[in-house]
């Protein structure tokens, strides 16, 4: 049985990429965001001591407790999107299989009529 609506197919498969780039990308800004956090809260504390002032409340985000939480929550929101989209084309997948099996019945139910 031939293959229909080309473009469908592409539209899905251009979605379930997309939502893996964005999943591989959300997982590299998330170590960023970590290790940025860090070394700046790090930078930040050392800075602090060194002038005798208090860090306060860019000390306790800045430092690893701040930057596992912004890793936490980039993940969450990028890995929800990316999600997302993989689901979006698997969607368009799942329709076009349905719109197969529904013709393949209906010739198969012709054929038997026709007997």
């Amino acid at each position: 049985m031939e293959k229909k609506f080309k473009a469908l197919r592409i539209i899905g498969t251009l979605y379930k990429i997309l939502g893996a780039i964005v999943g591989v990308l959300t997982i590299l800004i998330a170590l960023g965001l970590c290790a940025t956090s860090t070394f700046g809260g790090t930078a930040v504390d050392s800075l602090s001591r060194e002038f005798g002032a208090h860090p306060g409340f860019l000390g306790f985000f800045g430092g690893v407790l701040g930057g596992l939480m912004l890793g936490l929550l980039s993940i969450l929101y990028g890995g929800g999107i990316a999600v997302t989209l993989f689901a979006f084309g698997e969607g368009v997948y799942l329709l076009l299989a349905l719109e197969e099996n529904t013709r393949e019945s209906v010739t198969l139910l012709r054929e038997k009529t026709e007997q």
